[in-house]
């Protein structure tokens, strides 16, 4: 990926606003740390990579990463905001990731807690990892892995018993996607929202959360540890954290999970 290709579409304030751009890296979660270590990278500061020999999901999952098809990018951020308030930032790009799609005509729903899907199948994901001292947290990074030029012959030969449930943008739009555009207009998205946190405070985000994942007052079924628990949602609240009413009347709060269709 060009760099100049991506700040020739590229507006924004915060976000973005140091960019660094590298034809492979490990992780871009993990390079962006220790950038940020060496004192190059502040709040803001965008690492976007051609393809990573460790990228990850959440859980330690492997995220598939070939060079010269998808987005790998990271993003860093320091709010003030407590640790337990952190995962309102995976609402943050997960929204930032529905409305640069819906700018291609795409139709993505979100997953709780982390995951982008279209008609069901997942094109994004969003892997938060932050640093803390003090009971406060001093970093956030927030990596955002994007299927956009995946071809499905890939997807069935290298993504096994996942690439059912797969798929990319440039199947959905019939045509090649263009990976600096994409990538500077999700920067724009980040940096836009992130200036709605830093305005309004973690409840604007999370109720625009809400809005765009659609499953308030709906039925839902969470695995926890493996234990998967069922009811209708009751709210969310200003953590991220699920508060589900079962069937038996009690009302479970759910703090992390995999939702299971």
């Amino acid at each position: 990926m060009e760099i100049s290709e991506i700040k020739k579409h590229l507006s924004a304030e915060i976000v973005g606003e140091k960019l660094f751009v590298y034809d492979e890296v490990g992780s871009t979660n993990d390079l962006l740390r220790e950038l940020m270590g060496d004192g190059l990278a502040a709040d803001g500061t965008v690492v976007v990579s051609d393809s990573q020999t460790a990228g990850r999901g959440r859980l330690g999952r492997k995220w598939v990463s070939p060079a010269g098809r998808n987005l790998y990018l990271s993003a860093l951020f320091c709010p003030e905001i407590s640790p337990q308030r952190s995962s309102v930032f995976t609402f943050l790009a997960s929204c930032a990731l529905v409305e640069v799609f819906s700018g291609y005509g795409v139709d993505a729903t979100i997953k709780w807690p982390n995951d982008i899907l279209v008609d069901g199948k997942k094109i994004s994901g969003v892997l938060t990892e932050l640093g803390t001292s003090a009971g406060s947290v001093d970093y956030l990074v927030i990596g955002i892995g994007v299927n956009l030029n995946l071809p499905e012959e890939f997807i069935h030969r290298e993504m096994d018993d996942i690439s059912e449930k797969t798929t990319s943008l440039s199947i959905l739009l019939g045509e090649k996607v263009s990976r600096e555009r994409f990538c500077a207009e999700l920067i724009g998205a980040l940096d836009r929202l992130y200036g709605e946190f830093r305005r309004r405070g973690t409840q604007a985000i999370v109720d625009m959360w809400i809005e765009r994942w659609g499953f308030l007052g709906k039925e839902i079924s969470v695995d926890v540890s493996g234990e998967v628990i069922s009811g209708l949602v009751e709210r969310v609240d200003g953590n991220g954290f699920l508060y589900l009413r079962t069937d038996k009347g009690d009302l479970r709060r759910v703090v992390t999970g995999d939702t299971v269709f």
